[in-house]
Protein backbone atom coordinates (compact mmCIF):
# COMPACT_ATOMS: atom_id res chain seq x y z
CA UNK A 1 0.00 0.00 0.00
CA UNK A 2 1.15 3.49 -0.52
CA UNK A 3 -0.04 6.32 1.22
CA UNK A 4 0.82 9.95 2.01
CA UNK A 5 2.57 10.68 5.39
CA UNK A 6 3.95 13.81 7.16
CA UNK A 7 7.64 12.36 8.57
CA UNK A 8 10.32 14.57 10.59
CA UNK A 9 13.04 15.05 8.08
CA UNK A 10 15.79 13.82 10.41
CA UNK A 11 13.73 10.39 9.61
CA UNK A 12 15.21 10.80 5.79
CA UNK A 13 18.04 8.82 4.45
CA UNK A 14 18.91 10.93 1.55
CA UNK A 15 21.06 8.10 0.02
CA UNK A 16 21.15 9.16 -3.40
CA UNK A 17 22.15 13.12 -2.65
CA UNK A 18 25.16 12.95 -4.36
CA UNK A 19 23.62 11.74 -7.45
CA UNK A 20 21.19 14.87 -7.76
CA UNK A 21 22.12 17.75 -9.21
CA UNK A 22 21.98 21.40 -7.84
CA UNK A 23 20.97 24.55 -9.08
CA UNK A 24 20.46 27.43 -6.88
CA UNK A 25 17.90 29.48 -8.94
CA UNK A 26 15.62 26.77 -9.02
CA UNK A 27 16.04 25.72 -5.18
CA UNK A 28 15.45 29.65 -4.40
CA UNK A 29 12.66 30.00 -6.32
CA UNK A 30 11.05 26.42 -4.84
CA UNK A 31 11.95 28.17 -1.56
CA UNK A 32 9.71 30.91 -2.26
CA UNK A 33 7.01 28.68 -3.12
CA UNK A 34 6.97 26.60 -0.26
CA UNK A 35 7.24 29.83 2.10
CA UNK A 36 3.66 31.31 0.56
CA UNK A 37 1.66 28.03 -0.49
CA UNK A 38 3.11 25.18 1.71
CA UNK A 39 5.06 22.29 -0.05
CA UNK A 40 2.49 20.81 -2.60
CA UNK A 41 4.05 17.81 -4.13
CA UNK A 42 5.01 15.21 -1.64
CA UNK A 43 8.66 13.65 -2.05
CA UNK A 44 8.69 9.51 -2.35
CA UNK A 45 10.07 7.72 0.06
CA UNK A 46 10.57 3.52 0.84
CA UNK A 47 10.93 1.88 4.07
CA UNK A 48 15.08 1.73 4.93
CA UNK A 49 15.49 -2.24 5.43
CA UNK A 50 18.70 -1.35 7.70
CA UNK A 51 16.21 0.79 10.36
CA UNK A 52 12.61 0.38 10.56
CA UNK A 53 12.96 4.44 11.83
CA UNK A 54 13.81 5.45 8.81
CA UNK A 55 13.02 6.09 4.66
CA UNK A 56 15.27 6.33 1.85
CA UNK A 57 14.69 9.18 0.01
CA UNK A 58 14.15 8.61 -3.81
CA UNK A 59 12.71 11.37 -5.25
CA UNK A 60 12.51 15.08 -4.00
CA UNK A 61 15.44 15.91 -2.82
CA UNK A 62 15.47 19.40 -3.94
CA UNK A 63 12.21 19.71 -1.83
CA UNK A 64 14.09 18.42 0.97
CA UNK A 65 16.85 21.53 0.42
CA UNK A 66 14.25 23.91 0.58
CA UNK A 67 12.40 22.60 3.36
CA UNK A 68 15.69 22.63 5.63
CA UNK A 69 16.51 26.27 4.03
CA UNK A 70 13.92 26.91 5.78
CA UNK A 71 14.39 25.67 9.11
CA UNK A 72 10.92 23.22 8.76
CA UNK A 73 10.91 19.82 10.52
CA UNK A 74 8.55 18.19 8.68
CA UNK A 75 7.93 16.84 5.33
CA UNK A 76 4.84 15.14 3.46
CA UNK A 77 6.33 11.88 1.99
CA UNK A 78 4.53 9.52 -0.37
CA UNK A 79 5.56 6.20 0.93
CA UNK A 80 6.23 3.61 -1.27
CA UNK A 81 5.56 -0.36 -0.11
CA UNK A 82 9.01 -1.29 -2.16
CA UNK A 83 12.10 -1.66 -2.05
CA UNK A 84 15.03 0.69 -2.96
CA UNK A 85 16.03 -0.53 -6.34
CA UNK A 86 12.20 -0.89 -7.34
CA UNK A 87 11.44 2.69 -6.47
CA UNK A 88 14.61 4.02 -8.48
CA UNK A 89 13.60 2.14 -11.62
CA UNK A 90 10.10 3.31 -10.96
CA UNK A 91 11.08 6.85 -10.98
CA UNK A 92 12.63 6.48 -13.74
CA UNK A 93 10.28 4.71 -15.68
CA UNK A 94 7.46 7.09 -14.54
CA UNK A 95 9.64 10.40 -14.89
CA UNK A 96 9.90 12.01 -10.89
CA UNK A 97 8.25 15.33 -10.40
CA UNK A 98 11.08 17.05 -11.81
CA UNK A 99 12.45 16.07 -15.12
CA UNK A 100 15.56 13.83 -15.12
CA UNK A 101 18.91 15.28 -16.13
CA UNK A 102 20.51 13.02 -18.39
CA UNK A 103 23.50 12.87 -16.09
CA UNK A 104 21.10 12.37 -13.37
CA UNK A 105 19.82 9.13 -15.18
CA UNK A 106 23.28 8.07 -16.46
CA UNK A 107 24.24 8.31 -12.72
CA UNK A 108 21.42 6.17 -11.36
CA UNK A 109 21.41 3.84 -14.17
CA UNK A 110 24.89 3.07 -13.78
CA UNK A 111 24.07 2.62 -9.26
CA UNK A 112 21.52 -0.05 -10.64
CA UNK A 113 24.00 -1.54 -12.73
CA UNK A 114 25.74 -3.45 -10.12
CA UNK A 115 23.43 -5.33 -9.16
CA UNK A 116 20.87 -5.58 -12.05
CA UNK A 117 21.30 -6.56 -16.02
CA UNK A 118 20.74 -3.79 -18.21
CA UNK A 119 18.14 -6.05 -19.90
CA UNK A 120 16.21 -6.14 -16.43
CA UNK A 121 16.75 -2.29 -16.34
CA UNK A 122 15.74 -1.82 -19.80
CA UNK A 123 12.48 -3.53 -19.22
CA UNK A 124 11.43 -2.02 -15.82
CA UNK A 125 11.81 1.70 -17.33
CA UNK A 126 10.40 1.15 -20.56
CA UNK A 127 13.67 1.95 -22.40
CA UNK A 128 15.75 -0.43 -24.93
CA UNK A 129 18.66 -1.72 -23.82
CA UNK A 130 21.14 0.24 -26.50
CA UNK A 131 19.71 3.28 -24.33
CA UNK A 132 20.28 1.86 -21.10
CA UNK A 133 23.98 1.07 -22.11
CA UNK A 134 24.98 4.24 -23.88
CA UNK A 135 23.69 6.42 -20.90
CA UNK A 136 26.24 6.03 -18.22
CA UNK A 137 28.76 6.91 -21.24
CA UNK A 138 27.83 10.52 -20.04
CA UNK A 139 29.18 10.07 -16.44
CA UNK A 140 32.44 8.43 -18.01
CA UNK A 141 33.32 11.01 -20.11
CA UNK A 142 33.71 13.47 -17.31
CA UNK A 143 36.96 13.44 -14.96
CA UNK A 144 35.21 13.30 -10.84
CA UNK A 145 36.17 17.29 -10.44
CA UNK A 146 34.35 17.84 -13.72
CA UNK A 147 31.75 15.27 -12.30
CA UNK A 148 31.00 17.00 -9.14
CA UNK A 149 31.12 20.48 -10.44
CA UNK A 150 27.94 19.71 -12.85
CA UNK A 151 26.49 17.97 -9.62
CA UNK A 152 26.71 21.10 -7.40
CA UNK A 153 25.21 23.50 -10.36
CA UNK A 154 28.81 25.40 -10.68
CA UNK A 155 29.06 24.37 -14.19
CA UNK A 156 25.83 23.01 -16.75
CA UNK A 157 25.35 19.90 -18.40
CA UNK A 158 25.47 21.28 -21.37
CA UNK A 159 29.11 22.97 -21.05
CA UNK A 160 30.59 19.79 -19.52
CA UNK A 161 29.43 17.18 -22.04
CA UNK A 162 29.81 19.81 -25.25
CA UNK A 163 33.11 21.58 -23.96
CA UNK A 164 34.85 20.45 -20.71
CA UNK A 165 34.57 16.70 -21.50
CA UNK A 166 35.75 16.66 -25.27
CA UNK A 167 38.53 18.97 -23.98
CA UNK A 168 39.36 17.07 -20.98
CA UNK A 169 39.60 13.62 -23.52
CA UNK A 170 42.40 15.93 -25.65
CA UNK A 171 43.68 18.08 -22.77
CA UNK A 172 43.12 16.92 -19.23
CA UNK A 173 45.50 19.89 -17.97
CA UNK A 174 43.63 22.37 -20.27
CA UNK A 175 40.08 21.14 -19.27
CA UNK A 176 41.22 21.36 -15.57
CA UNK A 177 42.57 24.91 -16.06
CA UNK A 178 39.60 25.96 -17.84
CA UNK A 179 36.82 24.67 -15.54
CA UNK A 180 39.06 26.97 -12.13
CA UNK A 181 38.67 29.93 -14.07
CA UNK A 182 34.80 28.70 -14.68
CA UNK A 183 34.48 28.36 -11.16
CA UNK A 184 35.79 31.93 -10.51
CA UNK A 185 34.37 33.57 -13.58
CA UNK A 186 31.07 32.06 -15.11
CA UNK A 187 30.79 32.37 -18.51
CA UNK A 188 28.02 32.03 -20.90
CA UNK A 189 27.22 28.78 -22.92
CA UNK A 190 27.42 31.06 -25.83
CA UNK A 191 30.57 32.42 -24.76
CA UNK A 192 31.76 28.73 -23.84
CA UNK A 193 30.37 27.87 -27.46
CA UNK A 194 32.92 30.40 -29.07
CA UNK A 195 35.73 29.56 -26.37
CA UNK A 196 35.24 25.74 -27.93
CA UNK A 197 35.07 26.74 -31.50
CA UNK A 198 38.23 28.73 -31.61
CA UNK A 199 40.12 26.25 -29.20
CA UNK A 200 39.61 23.64 -31.73
CA UNK A 201 41.85 25.75 -34.61
CA UNK A 202 43.72 27.42 -32.16
CA UNK A 203 47.87 26.67 -32.06
CA UNK A 204 49.49 24.53 -29.04
CA UNK A 205 50.63 28.21 -27.64
CA UNK A 206 47.42 30.22 -28.57
CA UNK A 207 45.49 27.10 -26.60
CA UNK A 208 47.50 27.80 -23.95
CA UNK A 209 46.52 31.37 -23.23
CA UNK A 210 43.12 30.70 -24.06
CA UNK A 211 42.14 28.41 -21.02
CA UNK A 212 44.54 30.69 -19.19
CA UNK A 213 42.39 33.86 -19.27
CA UNK A 214 39.87 33.19 -21.23
CA UNK A 215 37.61 36.39 -20.08
CA UNK A 216 41.34 38.29 -21.84
CA UNK A 217 40.43 36.11 -24.80
CA UNK A 218 36.67 36.66 -25.10
CA UNK A 219 38.07 40.22 -25.01
CA UNK A 220 40.54 40.12 -27.91
CA UNK A 221 37.94 37.99 -30.02
CA UNK A 222 35.11 40.62 -29.75
CA UNK A 223 37.79 43.56 -30.70
CA UNK A 224 38.48 41.61 -33.26
CA UNK A 225 34.97 40.93 -34.42
CA UNK A 226 33.98 44.34 -34.02
CA UNK A 227 37.14 45.91 -36.02
CA UNK A 228 36.13 43.90 -38.90
CA UNK A 229 32.24 44.95 -38.21
CA UNK A 230 33.53 48.44 -38.03
CA UNK A 231 35.77 47.77 -41.64
CA UNK A 232 32.83 46.74 -43.27
CA UNK A 233 30.66 49.43 -42.38
CA UNK A 234 32.92 52.10 -43.29
CA UNK A 235 33.67 50.06 -46.54
CA UNK A 236 30.07 50.09 -47.11
CA UNK A 237 28.30 47.45 -49.77
CA UNK A 238 31.31 48.49 -52.18
CA UNK A 239 33.74 46.96 -49.57
CA UNK A 240 31.74 43.99 -49.27
CA UNK A 241 31.52 43.26 -52.58
CA UNK A 242 35.02 43.16 -52.85
CA UNK A 243 35.77 41.11 -49.92
CA UNK A 244 33.55 38.61 -50.83
CA UNK A 245 34.55 38.23 -54.56
CA UNK A 246 38.34 37.87 -52.79
CA UNK A 247 37.14 35.15 -50.87
CA UNK A 248 35.32 33.50 -54.37
CA UNK A 249 38.80 33.88 -55.67
CA UNK A 250 40.79 32.53 -53.17
CA UNK A 251 38.29 29.09 -52.86
CA UNK A 252 38.20 28.90 -57.26
CA UNK A 253 42.11 28.71 -56.63
CA UNK A 254 42.22 25.98 -53.97
CA UNK A 255 39.58 23.92 -56.27
CA UNK A 256 41.53 24.90 -59.65
CA UNK A 257 44.74 23.46 -58.47
CA UNK A 258 42.89 19.90 -56.90
CA UNK A 259 41.27 19.22 -60.21
CA UNK A 260 44.45 16.94 -61.52
CA UNK A 261 44.03 14.90 -58.85
CA UNK A 262 39.85 14.95 -58.30
CA UNK A 263 39.68 14.32 -61.98
CA UNK A 264 42.37 12.06 -62.82
CA UNK A 265 42.29 9.06 -65.21
CA UNK A 266 41.60 6.50 -62.54
CA UNK A 267 39.22 8.41 -60.45
CA UNK A 268 35.44 6.58 -60.61
CA UNK A 269 33.63 8.07 -63.48
CA UNK A 270 30.30 8.30 -61.07
CA UNK A 271 32.41 10.29 -58.63
CA UNK A 272 33.90 12.44 -61.65
CA UNK A 273 30.09 12.84 -62.54
CA UNK A 274 28.89 14.18 -58.55
CA UNK A 275 31.93 16.61 -59.04
CA UNK A 276 31.05 17.94 -62.35
CA UNK A 277 27.02 18.47 -60.89
CA UNK A 278 28.41 20.10 -58.00
CA UNK A 279 30.57 22.64 -60.38
CA UNK A 280 27.12 23.13 -62.39
CA UNK A 281 25.07 23.77 -59.19
CA UNK A 282 27.87 26.47 -58.02
CA UNK A 283 28.52 28.13 -61.28
CA UNK A 284 24.23 28.96 -62.25
CA UNK A 285 24.83 32.07 -59.63
CA UNK A 286 27.71 33.15 -61.50
CA UNK A 287 26.26 33.14 -64.96
CA UNK A 288 23.08 35.05 -63.40
CA UNK A 289 24.99 37.46 -61.72
CA UNK A 290 27.24 37.77 -65.12
CA UNK A 291 24.22 38.12 -66.87
CA UNK A 292 22.83 40.96 -64.37
CA UNK A 293 25.90 42.63 -64.72
CA UNK A 294 25.74 42.82 -69.08
CA UNK A 295 21.98 44.25 -68.61
CA UNK A 296 23.34 47.03 -66.51
CA UNK A 297 25.87 48.03 -68.44
CA UNK A 298 23.09 47.66 -71.91
CA UNK A 299 20.79 49.54 -70.00
CA UNK A 300 23.76 52.34 -69.03
CA UNK A 301 24.73 52.88 -72.64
Amino acid sequence: MENILPLDLHALVPRFAALRLRDAARLGQLVTSIEQQGQLTAVVVVPDPDNTQRWVLIDGYRRLDALQHLGRDRIQAHVWERSVDEALLGCLARGPDRGWEAIEEAALIEELAGRHSQQVIARKIGRDVSWVSRRPGLIKALPEDLLDQVRQGRVSVWAATRVLAPLARANSDHARTLLKHIEQQPLSTRALKRLFEQYRKATGIQRQRLVENPALFLQALDSREQHVTDKRLADGPEGAWRQDLAVIREIATRLLAQVPTLFAAQQDPLECKRLRQSFAAAKTPFERLEQALVEVDDHDQ
